[in-house]
């Protein structure tokens, strides 16, 4: 830091003397002092430009193109961070700065960067996908993959409710379901990237990590594959996994004037799709009340996406009905799913939905 400081002073007070000496060549005049002023100004003009131009390109050069590090340098990237002013991405499974021992110090400089408008993109696997699972398995099932997820989601929302107007712009994070095929972590140019495998364990130390540039190579490949993610239709935004987007047909032969449109909270557990929105159960109820012996309510209803982990075609039409926790057989994991989802529900039990395909 302080050699960097000298260079930008160097730098500084030769172009204040490069434009001092021009300005006095110029008032010279064509006379033999006026030309050596002024050639003395062109060689100082010379000596600034090499030093901002092609100095730093020397020092790139004897910069090694890929730095390998045997645990992730959190550090580092906490430096990269605080340093740079145009972009900050990362991608994993879930960010291993989110770890309970670097979170606090990690979320500070994030929010110093949404302050100062930096875009901060994040990508983070589905806790409910095959992909989370997966991650399980490969640590040899020491860790839940899926109960991390969640906890750092849950931290993520919590930390974006305190942001500014202005930094909750630069910030976004989405949730993908596919294993994804590196990590990402960037910020400006420099990139830290490593690759998933049967060896990796929950904090990655038994992974190498290589510190590169996206200008080439390897990390430009990485990012270009975090790009290909963020932008697939799969992946869904932090507000969608929280709270998904639903169409409902209620009857028109009623006298009811009940909202078609909700944003309700929603967990998947054995293939179905269950929501938690009271409301939602109490209008229900008055569509039930407003048609006389109608037996069992089944609305039709239309997703706004896809929901990863349910077992939909993405045709069939669906209908909505309540979900009797006291007598079906999925109630136990049906309330585990939305307890590791939104936390324990405590002494007030969650009114719980059910959308399900209509059989053809």
């Amino acid at each position: 830091m302080r050699r960097r400081m000298r260079y930008s002073i160097t730098i500084a007070a030769l172009t204040a003397v490069s434009v001092l000496v021009l300005l006095w060549a110029r008032a010279s005049g064509e006379t033999f002092s006026g030309n050596l002023l002024m050639n003395l100004g062109a060689t100082v003009v010379g000596a600034v430009v090499t030093a901002m131009v092609l100095q730093p390109l020397i020092e790139r050069a004897q910069t090694p193109e890929v730095i390998v590090h045997l645990t992730f340098p959190q550090s580092r990237f906490l430096d990269a961070m605080s340093g740079t002013a145009s972009r900050i991405k990362i991608m994993g499974a879930w960010p291993y700065s989110m770890e309970p021992a670097h979170r606090r110090a990690f979320l500070e400089v994030l929010h110093r960067a949404a302050d100062a408008r930096v875009p901060v993109q994040i990508l983070v696997l589905d806790p409910s996908s095959d992909a989370a699972r997966q991650r399980t398995s490969d640590m040899g099932g020491a860790e839940d993959a899926s109960a991390t997820i969640f906890d750092v989601l849950i931290a993520f929302r919590r930390w974006s409710e305190s942001l500014s107007a202005n930094a909750s712009r630069a910030f976004e994070l989405k949730v993908f379901s596919a294993l994804p095929p590196a990590r990402l972590y960037l910020a400006g140019n420099k990139a830290i990237c490593s690759f998933f495998g049967d060896s990796d364990n929950r904090d990655g130390s038994n992974v190498r990590h290589y510190e590169t540039s996206v200008l080439g190579g390897l990390g430009f490949y990485v990012n270009d594959a975090f790009d290909r993610l963020w932008d697939s239709p799969e992946t869904i935004t932090l507000t969608e996994h929280w709270h998904i987007p639903l169409h409902v047909v209620w009857r028109q032969d009623t006298s009811l004037d009940i909202e078609s449109d909700r944003r309700v909270g929603y967990a998947v557990a054995g293939g179905g799709l269950f929501l938690s929105d009271q409301q939602l159960l109490f209008d229900l109820g008055q569509a039930a009340g407003a048609v006389p012996r109608s037996g069992l309510v089944q609305v039709p209803v239309r997703l706004g996406h896809r929901v990863v982990g349910f077992d939909w075609d993405g045709q069939s039409p669906l209908r909505l009905a309540a979900f009797d926790r006291a007598r079906d057989p999925r109630a136990e994991a049906v309330t585990a799913a939305m307890n590791a989802k939104y936390g324990s529900e405590g002494q007030v039990r969650r009114s719980l939905l059910e959308i399900c395909p209509v059989p053809r």
